[in-house]
């Protein structure tokens, strides 16, 4: 009980501290917010095109995702299946080549040594994932554009609870009394 009492004390504090954060956290947020929610909407959505009698979307994650489009092999990369940055080349856009593009952002954000993305990765990020969101966009055509969500997300000021949420959620803390920032 005093762990929950803390947690929302600590949580109003967060709301009327002003927390400063670096651009490089920032971003990492944000990608992290793209990552947990449009990349693996999209990865879900493709799937339930593909195959039947699927759980609800709350019971997958990217991984889980991944390894499903992996199974079917329906959508093969270009170059298979658990390739690496170097080898996707930007005519790459297969669908297969693009389930691998979020393959690789989402492991990028789960191995970084430390929670800030550069401003230069960011960018290019937000490239690649923009052109694939679009194609994606075409591909499923879903109620809601994945490009609009993703504008969203981009023009969004993140709060310091959202930035804590996405930071438990890279580096798998659920333990909601880690405020280190």
């Amino acid at each position: 009980m005093i762990l929950v009492i803390f947690q929302i004390v600590h949580y109003n504090d967060l709301l009327l501290s002003p927390f400063q954060f670096t651009n490089e956290e920032i971003n990492l947020t944000k990608i992290g917010i793209i990552a947990l929610n449009i990349l693996a909407d999209v990865l879900y959505d493709l799937l339930k095109q593909d195959k039947t009698n699927l759980s609800q979307r709350s019971d997958y994650d990217i991984t889980n995702l991944y390894k499903e489009h992996r199974q079917l092999n329906k959508h093969i990369p270009t170059n298979g299946w658990g390739g690496k940055w170097q080898f996707l080349q930007v005519t790459d856009i297969a669908t297969g080549d693009d389930i691998e593009r979020i393959r690789l952002t989402r492991n990028e954000l789960q191995h970084s040594t430390a929670y800030s993305l550069s401003d230069t990765r960011f960018n290019e990020l937000c490239n690649i994932l923009s052109d694939l969101l679009k194609r994606f966009d075409q591909r499923i055509q879903p109620a809601r554009d994945y490009t609009d969500q993703l504008t969203e997300i981009l023009t969004k000021n993140v709060s310091a609870q959202e930035v804590q949420l996405i930071k438990n959620e890279i580096i798998g803390k659920d333990d909601l009394k880690i405020w280190n920032m």
